[in-house]
């Protein structure tokens, strides 16, 4: 079976996977993310494409968020498996699944390959600028969370007085637990010079949401 077709299958399976998903996971992301780390590609060469694009397309079908992880991995290895992949790009394409992740990256110390980090630069650069932002508030929508819990002011934030462990789940503190770190933990050249106007967009955002939030007019 030639690359193509096997993308092509990647795109049905990842498409059957992702086409209920309101969580900000769907599959618009997950072509976002694809066209993010081809084009990273392009400008950090020599990498293996075939993989990246592999890893791309099917990088969110083991959420824990989004499925059960046990069953997901299960059913993605037996996917692979039918698209005849070469065993050391199989291998490689579930190493990148199974540690690009924002919460994987903060416990373990596992090294990714220049492709995973090509992958999760992708990944985690469409959780920044306006993007980032309407995805952020409509995952907080799907996971009954509000916009903001209004426990402190906007200065204690900004200032890092707070424990942002000892505030309610918002979409607003979602920017400071993760979104506001990602610039400095980007892996490639190319991603950082992205990575640092949609950041700044983000800022930008939060202190006019505050603005608008706390206003008295």
């Amino acid at each position: 079976m030639k690359q193509k077709e096997k993308l092509k299958r990647a795109r049905t399976f990842m498409t059957k996977f992702h086409r209920n998903d309101y969580s900000g996971h769907d599959i618009a992301h997950i072509h976002r993310v694809e066209r993010l780390a081809l084009y990273i590609a392009d400008r950090e060469q020599p990498v293996n494409t075939f993989i990246i694009n592999m890893a791309c397309l099917l990088h969110d079908t083991v959420d824990s968020k989004l499925t059960n992880i046990d069953e997901a991995a299960k059913n993605l290895r037996t996917f692979l498996a039918s698209l005849e992949i070469e065993k050391n790009e199989c291998e490689a394409i579930l190493h990148i699944i199974n540690n690009i992740s924002y919460n994987h990256a903060q416990t373990h110390t596992t090294m990714l390959t220049k492709e995973g980090q090509i992958v999760r630069d992708a990944d985690r650069l469409d959780a920044l600028g306006a993007i980032g932002i309407a995805r952020t508030f409509q995952f907080a929508g799907a996971f009954n969370e509000p916009m903001w819990s209004n426990e402190v002011d906007f200065p204690s934030l900004i200032n890092g007085t707070v424990n942002l462990n000892d505030l309610s789940p918002s979409a607003i503190k979602h920017f400071y637990e993760k979104l506001f770190n990602l610039k400095d933990l980007m892996h490639t050249k190319t991603a950082m010079t992205l990575a640092k106007e949609r950041h700044n967009f983000m800022q930008q955002f939060v202190q006019q949401f505050f603005y608008e939030w706390e206003s008295s007019i």
